[in-house]
């Protein structure tokens, strides 16, 4: 029997979660804006003039979200675009999602800081070395298949 307080991916769900939705709920109180829109300004702020494609990439986001985020942002004024060719548009922050990112930055960081309360320096860094570690191995996730995973049971 599974079970689910020592399945990996059942507690990265939860903590996940847990920690998505009080985002979510805090900043569209505080700032106007969900954790999705939140996660595309910070990665546009990282990253100017990148492509919608390339932010969904990378934030493991699907894109259709990542591009009602973009859209909204935009018509909020805290990005702006230009084309790039052939249905390839790429964005950068405006003044206002500049000041509005390190406005939510400040929280943000705060908020990381309570969920890491107890933990050590050296312990910090061998969650983020662990949790890299699982990043690099999501393409073996992809290549197990049904019939792999019966044959082992």
């Amino acid at each position: 029997m599974l079970d689910l307080d020592r399945y990996v991916p059942a507690v990265l769900v939860w903590v996940s979660n847990q920690v998505a939705n009080s985002a979510s709920r805090l900043y569209r109180e505080e700032f106007g804006i969900g954790v999705t829109d939140w996660r595309v300004l910070v990665y546009i702020e990282i990253y100017p003039w990148h492509t919608g494609a390339e932010a969904s990439a990378f934030i493991g986001l699907d894109k259709g979200a990542v591009s009602r985020s973009l859209s909204y942002l935009v018509e909020s004024g805290l990005l702006k675009s230009k084309s790039d060719g052939l249905r390839k548009v790429k964005y950068s922050t405006t003044p206002a999602g500049k000041k509005l990112y390190q406005r939510i930055l400040k929280t943000a960081l705060a908020r990381e800081e309570a969920l890491l309360t107890g933990f050590s320096e050296s312990e910090r860094e061998m969650l983020l070395m662990f949790l890299h570690r699982m990043l690099e191995n999501l393409p073996a996730i992809g290549a197990v298949n049904v019939h792999e995973s019966r044959d082992k049971t």
